[in-house]
């Protein structure tokens, strides 16, 4: 029987149909995660940021001053490796000066910078006396460490404003705290030229009778008081004290007067050694807990290698009360005896009563 056009056709659309492949199991996704794990899992590469502090210091060090405050920006690390350079750099170059010549002015100016701020590095601002020192040691690119006394003066002025700001300013517990301790320690490195005339402690207060010989300070003028110009008037006296200290440790004579912005200082030293040389008195009186009394008669007592600063300054109320008698700023038309206040309401007034040393 000859087959239909039908069955033929059919037949031949049954011969196309090609039977569906069944879909293969694929591990693509699982390798994907396998690899994203493993990634997980496996160390970042080491970076120069893992290198030890040591090493990081010897790269910094091949780099020029003018651009660490470049390298201060990009991390908290590479600010941490620069203060360690500086202040190694730093106490390379005073040992090697004071070891070499311990009276010449490079080694007077170092001692300075260190005794006026060692309390507060030590007290957790190093990484501000880095920052504050980096631009007087490019402004001295030849000598570095042997800054002109006009620039010490303004890296100690800026300094001591940016730790006022970085501890809820100048009539904080802390800052005052901080400045006494910093004054103490001062009185304490003219070594043979201060005298403790008296130092007694009562029960609810501590009071100390100092003698500069060969120092002598005084106000000219000042304007009208106001809450900016007691912090100023304290950092002033530090950096005065600073800048005679410089001087006794040289052994040099000189006079001095120095414009402020809303004072008017004149000061000088005199190394002649003679009876009449002149003298400065500071009285310095302290209403405080007995912590904060036995604390400043220590810095009195015990030399650079005895003395730690205390992690933890003591709590309690304090006012303290200063005394500066100096004749010889008499000649000069400042009055004999000048008062100042720290306290959490800062006061300066000056006097000119004729009272003598006491």
């Amino acid at each position: 029987m000859p087959k239909s056009k039908f069955n033929v056709e059919s037949s031949e659309e049954e011969s196309q149909i090609v039977p569906r492949k069944k879909p293969r199991l694929t591990t693509k996704g699982l390798r994907s995660s396998r690899r994203v794990k493993q990634k997980q899992l496996a160390p970042a590469p080491p970076t120069v940021v893992d290198l030890p502090p040591e090493i990081l210091e010897k790269i910094i060090g091949n780099i020029d001053i003018w651009h660490h405050n470049r390298i201060r920006e990009t991390s908290r690390r590479f600010r941490d490796i620069s203060d360690l350079y500086i202040c190694h750099e730093f106490e390379k170059s005073l040992y090697k000066n004071v070891s070499t010549n311990p009276q010449s002015y490079e080694s007077a100016v170092l001692l300075g910078i260190r005794h006026a701020t060692n309390v507060y590095v030590r007290s957790g601002f190093k990484s501000l006396f880095c920052g504050c020192l980096l631009p007087m040691l490019r402004d001295s690119y030849k000598n570095p460490f042997c800054p002109p006394i006009e620039k010490v003066t303004t890296f100690l002025v800026h300094f001591y404003s940016m730790v006022e700001d970085a501890v809820d300013g100048p009539a904080s517990q802390k800052s005052r705290l901080l400045y006494v301790i910093t004054l103490l320690r001062l009185f304490k490195a003219f070594r043979a030229k201060y005298t403790i005339v008296s130092n007694s402690s009562l029960p609810r207060h501590w009071r100390a009778v100092i003698e500069l010989e060969g120092s002598w300070m005084g106000m000219l003028w000042h304007s009208k008081a106001n809450a900016l110009d007691f912090s100023n008037k304290r950092r002033n006296l530090l950096v005065i004290l600073t800048e005679l200290l410089i001087a006794s440790i040289s052994d040099k004579s000189f006079k001095r007067v120095w414009d402020c912005p809303s004072e008017l200082y004149v000061f000088g030293n005199d190394t002649s050694g003679h009876k009449r040389a002149p003298r400065t008195v500071f009285t310095l009186t302290v209403y405080g807990t007995k912590t904060i009394n036995s604390l400043f008669q220590t810095c009195l007592e015990e030399d650079d290698e005895q003395f730690t600063c205390p992690l933890q300054l003591p709590k309690g109320e304090l006012m303290v009360d200063l005394d500066i008698t100096s004749r010889e700023a008499m000649k000069w038309g400042c009055p004999k005896t000048r008062h100042m206040t720290f306290s959490p309401f800062d006061q300066l007034t000056s006097s000119g009563e004729e009272e003598g040393y006491e």
